[in-house]
């Protein structure tokens, strides 16, 4: 586990889940196997658990008496819910984040962007998760709103679940690459109301692919 040193185990632990999560190798509804992962990550069962624990309170994992631990899974109704309150939530940073940036941020927002569109080119799904995740972290980040920030990163690891599904479509991915070229144009014009609008148009998208991606997908 590849970890910073500073972690303690637990946290160490709790990244590794939620990376396996993110990437897709847990998927949506996925039992996760207690033995085996405590084997695969060479740790002991005590702060495994704490770690679950944690998962399970920020929404990631269910605990399922006699049953064992499982990655959250989503009725139709909660994924709206989830894309519609990021939907506020992120034209609302946009909205403050685009005065604020400065040329070195648009430098970043366009390696992010680049990297995202070749790990498209190369279904490299798990990277792409990645650098799309830091796009949004830094947009939330330049709004330098600190409770908006700790409300988007609340939202966002149950998001990643979601949007697993979208990814599953190449027509979206690059949709949402030229999508995310345009909102880059926005930024260097310092047009925050354009970028709202088209980080609004593109959370849209994702949501009515996830939306059309899950009714196709027997329930777990």
């Amino acid at each position: 586990m590849n970890a910073p040193r500073h972690q303690t185990l637990r946290e160490r632990i709790y990244s590794e889940i939620v990376r396996l999560i993110v990437s897709g190798e847990l998927p949506s509804g996925a039992p996760i196997d207690e033995r085996a992962m405590i084997s695969r990550l060479d740790v002991s069962r005590t702060p495994f658990r704490e770690a679950i624990g944690t998962l399970a309170k920020e929404g990631l994992v269910e605990i399922k008496p006699y049953r064992g631990f499982y990655v959250r899974s989503f009725t139709p109704g909660e994924i709206s819910d989830l894309y519609e309150l990021r939907k506020t939530l992120e034209c609302f940073a946009t909205r403050l984040a685009v005065p604020r940036m400065t040329d070195a941020d648009i430098v970043t927002f366009e390696r992010i962007l680049n990297e995202a569109v070749e790990a498209l080119r190369e279904r490299d799904m798990e990277v792409y998760a990645e650098r799309d995740r830091e796009f949004h972290q830094l947009v939330a980040t330049t709004s330098e709103n600190a409770a908006l920030v700790e409300t988007l990163a609340r939202l966002d690891l149950q998001i990643q679940i979601c949007r697993l599904i979208a990814n599953e479509s190449r027509d979206l991915a690059e949709r949402a690459a030229e999508e995310r070229d345009q909102i880059l144009s926005a930024f260097r014009n310092k047009d925050a109301e354009r970028a709202a609008e088209l980080m609004f148009d593109h959370i849209s998208d994702v949501q009515a692919a996830v939306m059309e991606r899950f009714s196709q997908v027997e329930p777990r």
